[in-house]
């Protein structure tokens, strides 16, 4: 195989980045000078253990696929897995792979920290793995591209759904499930006023509601009470929090010492943003532009840095949103980066995390339940970065679980999408095709 049809097999599949932004996995395999390919098994986010479920059920699936793409791509595959998932690393050790062992803090899966620490290089800031010679994938995408191999699209999403629920489990999902389903399948939520978290606890989507679709992307539905600080931080009014942002930043710092992309040797100080916000004369361009540096981790926040109890991470997020709206593309200096002398003494291990912010109940490692069995899909024509795909089904037309229903627009970034179940078309709008299950 070529690395051609390595890149055709996977884009006709619809792989992307199965958590994060979604982007479309081709065109990172179209990079060129590529020696080393990480495999992201850190899943560092509080409470989760999807990856962790693919890496002990399918350990030599995973390894068969990492090393057919070392055959074609010339480089090394290297899973990146956190010392304490020790049944893990000895699945892929005995299937073949080759573990780079990581310490149990917190964000050890943001790229460029997992680069640094399993290949000694750090990405230039506003730059791309692919920038230093590597690839970062995550442990489902790698499974994705397995599939892709054996000509098999992307129509489900491991899914695990935690939190306040009473039977915490995880789903292989058919893509489009509404939310609510996979809460109901978990026996609903224990608490009377909950919101509903696409992702985890601190880099999640917060919604009040679970009407909310499976995509590529998502990784788990987290139920939490809706009185806790997780959903005060992130349903805060953007105008409220611009405003605390100006009245009660003290500069303390504290910030930025734990900031991960700071101690990684990035010029990036959250509390300097956070002043330029207060205060015009302070707002100077290289200030305001390094908020494209954060990761969006959250430890900057009152939920772990901050006395005053700010969100920088959502100052960043407004700032970020705003330059990209306006087309702006920072440009930084490129220079030689090094990781700070205090970094080590920094590191924000897992444990004291969840402490601080009480987790400790919803940590339960739950069972692999196998495929949820879906009636009805609302699959979103939008899954990953780029355009939103485009319908190639019509109304009532007859379509089984692979076959393509909208395909990636000419000409732009994007991926295709699948049937994620068989059925007869029943709806086709600018948003998503709606599927019902055949027999129903």
């Amino acid at each position: 195989m070529t690395k051609d049809e390595l890149t055709e097999l996977v884009r006709h599949a619809g792989v992307v980045g199965a958590g994060g932004a979604g982007f479309p996995t081709h065109v990172k395999l179209q990079a060129t000078d590529i020696d080393t390919y990480v495999i992201n098994g850190a899943e560092c986010e509080p409470l989760l253990y999807v990856d962790q479920t693919l890496m002990l059920n399918w350990a030599s699936y995973l390894i068969a696929a990492s090393k057919a793409i070392s055959s074609v791509m010339g480089c090394k595959i290297v899973f990146g897995v956190k010392q304490k998932h020790g049944d893990c690393i000895s699945a892929l050790q005995a299937a073949g792979g080759d573990v780079c062992v990581l310490g149990d803090y917190y964000p050890a899966g943001d790229e460029v920290i997992l680069l640094h620490e399993c290949v000694g290089r750090i990405v230039p800031e506003g730059g791309l793995p692919l920038h230093v010679g590597a690839i970062v994938n995550n442990v489902e995408t790698l499974y994705n591209i397995g599939r892709a191999l054996e000509g098999k699209p992307v129509t489900h999403s491991f899914v695990q759904v935690g939190g306040a629920v009473l039977s915490p489990g995880v789903w292989s999902v058919p893509l489009g499930v509404e939310a609510s389903k996979l809460v109901e399948a978990a026996g609903g939520p224990t608490v009377d006023e909950p919101v509903f978290v696409d992702g985890g606890p601190m880099m999640g989507q917060y919604h009040k509601d679970a009407n909310f679709p499976v995509t590529k992307m998502t990784k788990a539905i987290l139920v939490l009470p809706s009185n806790s600080a997780f959903a005060r931080y992130e349903n805060m009014p953007v105008s409220v929090m611009l405003r605390q942002a100006r009245v009660a930043c003290c500069q303390c710092s504290e910030c930025t010492m734990v900031c991960s992309r700071y101690l990684i040797g990035y010029d990036l100080r959250p509390h300097k943003i956070m002043q330029a916000m207060a205060y015009e004369s302070m707002r100077l361009p290289e200030i305001v532009q390094s908020a494209m540096l954060c990761s969006e981790c959250n430890l900057c926040s009152g939920l772990y840095a901050c006395p005053m109890h700010l969100s920088p991470r959502r100052v960043n997020q407004v700032i970020k949103g705003a330059m990209r709206q306006q087309g702006v593309k920072p440009q930084f200096e490129k220079k030689a980066i090094y990781p700070r002398a205090e970094r080590p003494f920094r590191l924000v291990p897992t444990k004291r995390l969840m402490s601080r912010l009480g987790l400790g109940t919803y940590d339960v490692h739950p069972p692999f339940n196998g495929e949820f069995v879906a009636e009805r899909v609302k699959i979103p024509l939008k899954q990953h970065t780029g355009a939103p795909s485009v319908p190639v089904v019509s109304l009532h037309d007859e379509v089984q679980e692979g076959d393509l229903i909208a395909k990636l627009p000419d000409n732009a970034l994007g991926a295709n999408v699948h049937a994620s179940i068989s059925g007869l078309v029943e709806e086709i709008t600018s948003e998503y095709i709606a599927i019902r299950a055949s027999g129903l």
